[in-house]
């Protein structure tokens, strides 16, 4: 048993003193020398003794409620789902190179497929974006669905030309926010293009709310200047995101095992995040109120019969 608002105990233990020196009160004097049908007409209203020590004891239990006596629950999956993974898909035209067999698309599009598969108990949300970004999918435990909407995926579902990665963190922190997840893991999936200062902030903000931030990068480095490959700036903004970074091979395959997948918060950890810590407790205070009912109904047939 724990007390979740121990404060709650000062005023407790202030009412109960005064019910104990108020109830050890004696009215000899008065009594000797007044009829007790006059000297309670007297004391009658809320200067009645009877009430007063009553009145008390219920503030005192009402109070010991308010300290919130709770015991521990032991079922740790019951915030399981606080945990998402948000894919951010490139869909630029610059991820139609092949300079990755068959293409930096094909390539992203099974990198994609393979990250759903690992994401098991954790809801999943897929983003595309390139001079804009939309959401395609939002947090599901629909793997099927999911999976569907990545095959799908192709340059020109985004009107905008472009690769606003900006845009796309700042959508994802919206879709963390809005389904209260309280620890979010981002993968960027890109050929670095639109990683920039603005996105390495973004990635930054995001990591500052417990939200981590990977990079999938595919493509060659080439002197086409149509075909943006920046290894360094796909590595800062992993670091930003205080993430890890990997690389496609010229065949289109990624090793995730760098990324270590199977890692999420333990559960105390979980629970240091803001909003979670009440649910690993169960309120018991309903027990106190409980017990101040008789006095209750004491004091309201006093009250009535007055």
């Amino acid at each position: 048993m724990t007390l979740l608002h121990s404060m709650w105990l000062i005023p407790a233990s202030l009412l109960l003193l005064a019910f104990v020196l108020i109830k050890n009160q004696t009215d000899d004097d008065w009594q000797n020398v007044i009829q007790p049908n006059v000297l309670r007409f007297l004391q009658g209203g809320f200067l009645s003794k009877g009430k007063q020590y009553l009145e008390l004891l219920i503030a005192a239990i009402v109070c010991l409620a308010l300290s919130t006596p709770s015991v521990q629950i032991d079922n740790a999956q019951t915030y399981r789902h606080s945990q998402g993974w948000i894919l951010l898909a490139d869909v630029s035209r610059s991820m139609t190179l092949n300079d990755v067999a068959p293409s930096r698309l094909s390539a992203m599009r099974n990198a994609a497929l393979e990250l759903s598969t690992h994401a098991r108990a954790n809801s999943t949300t897929l983003i595309v974006y390139a001079g804009d970004a939309f959401i395609v999918s939002p947090p599901s435990f629909d793997n099927a669905s999911i999976q569907q909407s990545i095959t799908l995926l192709n340059h020109g579902i985004v009107p905008l030309e472009g690769s606003n990665l900006t845009r796309a963190l700042s959508l994802a922190l919206s879709v963390i926010e809005g389904s209260q997840l309280v620890n979010a893991r981002l993968f960027v999936l890109t050929d670095s293009g639109g990683v920039n200062s603005r996105s390495d902030a973004a990635a930054s903000r995001l990591a500052s709310l417990g939200h981590r931030t990977d990079v999938i990068v595919f493509g060659e480095e080439s002197a086409n200047s149509a075909a943006p490959f920046d290894l360094p700036a796909a590595q800062a903004l992993a670091s930003s995101g205080q993430g890890e970074w990997v690389r496609s091979s010229s065949l289109g395959q990624v090793n995730l095992t760098s990324l270590d997948l199977q890692s999420n918060l333990s559960d105390d950890a979980l629970l240091t995040r803001t909003g979670l810590s009440s649910i690993r407790w169960q309120n018991q205070s309903h027990w106190l109120l409980l017990l101040a009912i008789p006095f209750m109904l004491r004091l309201f047939y006093w009250q009535w019969h007055q």
